[in-house]
């Protein structure tokens, strides 16, 4: 069977657009990856401050409150949300959801 590039466009909003000043990138892969993946591999580039904000407490067990987390236009949680496959040219957003009048 042949392996297959699968390319993510990923969007920053803010405050996630400051940890290396793009609002954009691209990233590829030589296989389909999970959400948990890909949050794993950013974490493992920008360190604590990518964990503290997708994280509540900082703990790998609870989406931060504020966060949304867009797939190609949809934003959706379920019990096994972290284990979506990605898949080539899925468009990523990584907000918060901010409330106030």
């Amino acid at each position: 069977m042949e392996s297959k590039m699968v390319t993510l466009k990923l969007n920053f909003f803010p405050p996630f657009n400051e940890l290396d000043k793009k609002a954009e990138k691209e990233l590829k892969f030589d296989k389909e990856i999970t959400l948990s993946e890909l949050i794993d591999l950013l974490y493992k580039k920008y360190g604590d401050k990518f964990k503290s904000l997708v994280w509540e407490n900082n703990k790998n067990k609870q989406f931060h409150r504020q966060l949304a987390i867009i797939i190609n236009g949809r934003t959706y949680k379920h019990e096994n949300y972290l284990q979506t496959v990605l898949k080539d040219q899925d468009d990523i957003s990584f907000l918060y959801e901010f409330f106030g009048g």
